[in-house]
């Protein structure tokens, strides 16, 4: 199961497989930092037997996230995680800021953060809309209006963000790696609202990943002085 998933995933980030139509990009919608809902607490004081998985997941609602949890507290290594520690759990955009990045990329940023926010809301529906239809692997169902405009809006508002990211300032280079993570959470979810179910298994766990490891390469990416 394990390398069937990790074949699915390269296929989607790489985008090979079934071709869909052009993606008109919407213009970038404007987010400030303070529109985007923080965890419940900045910081988080790491208890015996806990981890950096179960620590993204409380703060970020993945536990892909634990990356960027790792970049920020500066824990090269999981395992390396000391009880009693106290973890820095910000909002992203937050988290980007205090990081130095640079003010042209902030509303990109801040987008892309109100988008996860977005489908952290609206994926519980599809899933309990999907399992209503009884829709197996292959199947088509009918997706609620409400749940595939919504959808459709994080999707556009990804586009938009990575449209931005794709133009960096000066010697900057392009960010591909988050780029390319993103785009295959975006795919995925103009797939969901098509109510086209490839697998009922890990195809919104892939969608969710992609915005866990892209927030995280994107980190990397101004930590490496945006090489």
């Amino acid at each position: 199961m394990r390398i069937n998933v990790t074949i699915a995933l390269l296929l989607a980030l790489s985008g090979c497989g079934k071709q869909s139509a052009k993606v008109v990009v919407p213009p970038l919608p404007k987010v400030e930092i303070a529109d985007v809902p923080s965890p419940a607490s900045p910081t988080v004081v790491v208890e015996k037997g806990s981890n950096l998985r179960a620590i993204a997941t409380a703060a970020y609602h993945h536990e892909s996230f634990s990356s960027i949890i790792g970049l920020l507290n500066e824990i090269p290594k999981p395992e390396l995680l000391e009880a009693g520690a106290t973890l820095k759990t910000p909002s992203i955009p937050v988290a980007f800021r205090d990081a130095g990045l640079d003010p042209q990329y902030q509303p990109a940023i801040n987008a892309l953060a109100l988008a996860w926010t977005d489908v952290v809301a609206i994926l519980p529906s599809y899933i309990r809309a999907r399992d209503a239809s009884a829709a197996k692997n292959g199947d088509k169902f009918t997706v609620p209006d409400e749940i595939k405009t919504m959808l459709l809006k994080c999707a556009g508002t990804v586009d938009a963000s990575l449209d931005a990211l794709r133009h960096p300032h000066g010697r900057h280079v392009a960010p591909r790696p988050a780029i390319r993570q993103f785009a295959g959470a975006s795919r995925s979810l103009r797939r969901f609202s098509t109510g086209f179910v490839e697998s009922r298994d890990y195809d919104t766990y892939l969608a969710e990943q992609g915005f866990g490891i892209g927030f995280s390469d994107l980190l990397s990416w101004l930590q490496a002085n945006y090489k």
